[in-house]
C-alpha cells in the first residue's frame, strides 16, 4: 500500500481535462506506481482502504494510472465514510523510486460521526420528505446506522431503521439489514395498505463497461389491506385482510447511461426475480424487467427506446396471491395518457391486478436552446415527443395463448412535453397526452398530465 503518511506533491490532478491527443500519448507512456499516500483520515481502519488502493499497483501506463485513480476514488466514496476525495499524481522520489515511477496521493475528508437526514425524493408520482439521523463509520470499519421517516404528499408514511457495512475491493459489496413500517393509500380504490417487515440485502458492485451490480435480498413482511369505502368493488373488498410474505429476491442491474434522468447515450437494464413461499401464506414466482437505450441523433437531439414487462406465476397455496403482489399499468411515468393503475375496468378482475404486462416507449429529446453550447438550461431541461404502448393480461397455463392475448388490443398513446431534472435522481414531466387506442373502462388522460419520479419508461 506504500507510505500512507508521506507529504504529497500537487503536480497533476485527475480532475484536469485531457485532449484526445494527450490521452493517446499518455496511453503509450510506460509508467508504474511506486508509492500511494493516503492523507486526511484518522478513524477509518487501514485494512478497509488497502483492498481498494492495491488497484493502483497494477498500472502499466500513465493513462492507466489516471483511470485506476478515478476507480479507486469511486470505490472509496462508495464506503460512505468520506465527504470528499481529491487525487494528485507526481513523479516519485527517494531511494525506492524507479525511472518510470509515480506516487499517487489521495487527500480525504472524513464524514462527521453523526449527521442529520433532511431531503426530498420522488417516486411513483409522489413526492417525499425524509427526516432522520445517521451514525457514520461508527467503529472505523465502514459500518453505518440510520433511522429515517418519510412522508409523501399523497399520505404515504414509511419508517425505517437500517444498519449497513461496506466491504471495498475490485468487487465491492455492502450488507444491510432493515426494519420498516409502511402505510400507503391508493386513492383510486379508497384502499389503505399497511406493511411491517424486515429486509436483508447483499449488494455486489463491479465495473463492467460502466456499472454492473447484483443484489440478493430476503424480505419477510406482514401486509394488511383495508378498503375504506363500501363503494369499493367487491373484488377489492375480497382481497382485504392480513397476509404474510417471505421471499428471496435477486436483482441484476447494468447501467452505462451518462445520466440517470436525462441521458445522452448509454443503456440501462434491470431484471428482478422474486420467489415467495419460504414461510408465510403466499407462494409465487415473479419476474419483471426494464430496459432503456439512448443514442445521439445530433448534438442537440437524443433518441430513447424503452421496453419492460413481467409475469407472475401462482405456485399454489391455501391463501392466493393478492393485489399487493400483482402488476398494474398506467401512469405519467410509464404508460402516459392513462391514470396511475388506470388500465382495465374497475368492474372486472383487473382492478385487483394482473399476472402479466408489457410496456414500451419511444422518445425524441431536443435541447431547448437548439444549436447553442452546453449550458445549465440545456443540461436540466429537454423538450420531448413520445409514443407509448402497453397492455395487461392474466398469464395462464397456455403460454402461447397468453402471449397472443397480451399483445392483442394493446393501449397506445402519444404526446409532447417538457422533461426537467433536479440533481441526478428526480425527473419531472409536463406532458400533453393524446390516448390513441384504449379499451372501455380505462381511465384515460386526454390533455395535460404531470409526472414526478425516479423510475420511468
Amino acid at each position: 500500500m506504500g507510505n500512507l503518511f508521506a507529504k504529497p506533491y500537487h503536480e497533476f490532478n485527475i480532475d484536469q481535462k485531457l485532449s484526445l491527443q494527450d490521452s493517446k500519448l499518455l496511453e503509450k507512456k510506460e509508467a508504474r506506481v511506486d508509492q500511494v499516500h493516503m492523507l486526511g483520515y484518522s478513524k477509518t481502519k487501514d485494512f478497509i482502504l488497502e483492498s481498494s488502493i492495491n488497484l493502483m499497483f497494477t498500472s502499466n501506463s500513465f493513462n492507466n494510472i489516471i483511470k485506476n485513480a478515478e476507480t479507486v476514488r469511486k470505490n472509496l466514496m462508495s464506503l460512505n465514510c468520506f465527504e470528499n476525495i481529491s487525487v494528485h499524481i507526481d513523479v516519485s522520489s527517494g531511494s525506492n523510486s524507479t525511472p518510470n515511477g509515480y506516487k499517487v496521493t489521495f487527500n480525504v475528508q472524513e464524514l462527521k460521526l453523526a449527521s442529520s437526514i433532511l431531503h426530498s425524493i420522488a417516486r411513483d408520482n409522489e413526492g417525499f420528505v425524509k427526516l432522520g439521523f445517521k451514525l457514520n463509520n461508527m467503529t472505523g470499519h465502514a459500518n453505518h446506522f440510520k433511522i429515517e421517516s418519510s412522508l409523501g404528499n399523497n399520505g404515504t408514511q414509511k419508517y425505517d431503521a437500517c444498519i449497513s457495512k461496506h466491504i471495498p475491493g475490485s468487487i465491492s459489496s455492502c450488507t444491510s439489514g432493515h426494519i420498516f413500517k409502511k402505510k400507503s393509500y391508493w386513492n383510486t380504490v379508497h384502499g389503505v395498505f399497511n406493511e411491517w417487515g424486515t429486509l436483508f440485502d447483499l449488494l455486489f458492485l463491479a465495473s463492467y463497461k460502466g456499472h454492473f451490480s447484483q443484489n440478493l435480498q430476503y424480505e419477510g413482511v406482514i401486509r394488511d389491506i383495508n378498503m375504506l369505502s363500501k363503494n369499493s368493488p367487491f373484488k377489492l373488498r375480497e382481497e382485504s385482510g392480513l397476509s404474510v410474505k417471505s421471499s428471496i429476491k435477486h436483482i441484476t442491474t447494468i447501467d452505462t447511461r451518462d445520466s440517470k434522468v436525462l441521458a445522452n447515450e448509454g443503456a440501462f437494464f434491470q431484471m428482478v426475480m422474486e420467489v415467495a413461499g419460504f414461510g408465510g401464506d403466499v407462494k409465487f414466482l415473479r419476474n419483471y424487467f426494464t430496459s432503456q437505450f439512448y443514442s445521439k441523433i445530433s448534438k442537440d437531439v437524443v433518441f430513447q427506446g424503452s421496453f419492460g414487462g413481467g409475469f407472475l406465476t401462482d405456485l399454489g397455496t391455501f391463501k392466493k396471491v393478492n393485489m399487493m403482489d400483482r402488476f398494474f399499468l398506467g401512469g405519467p411515468m410509464t404508460l402516459r395518457g392513462f391514470q396511475s393503475r388506470g388500465i382495465g375496468n374497475l368492474s372486472d378482475n383487473v382492478v385487483a391486478g394482473v399476472t402479466s404486462y408489457w410496456v414500451s416507449a419511444v422518445h425524441i429529446y431536443v435541447k431547448p436552446l437548439f444549436g447553442m453550447e452546453s449550458n445549465r438550461i440545456n443540461e436540466a431541461i429537454r423538450l420531448h415527443l413520445f409514443c407509448n404502448a402497453g397492455n395487461i393480461s392474466f398469464f395462464g397455463k397456455d403460454t402461447k395463448s397468453s402471449f397472443t392475448k397480451t399483445f392483442k388490443d394493446f393501449r397506445l398513446s402519444a404526446g409532447v412535453g417538457i422533461v426537467a431534472r433536479v440533481g441526478n435522481s428526480i425527473r419531472f414531466e409536463f406532458n400533453l397526452c393524446s390516448p390513441i387506442q384504449y379499451s372501455p373502462g380505462d381511465r384515460i388522460v386526454d390533455g395535460f398530465q404531470f409526472g414526478v419520479g425516479a423510475n420511468f419508461i
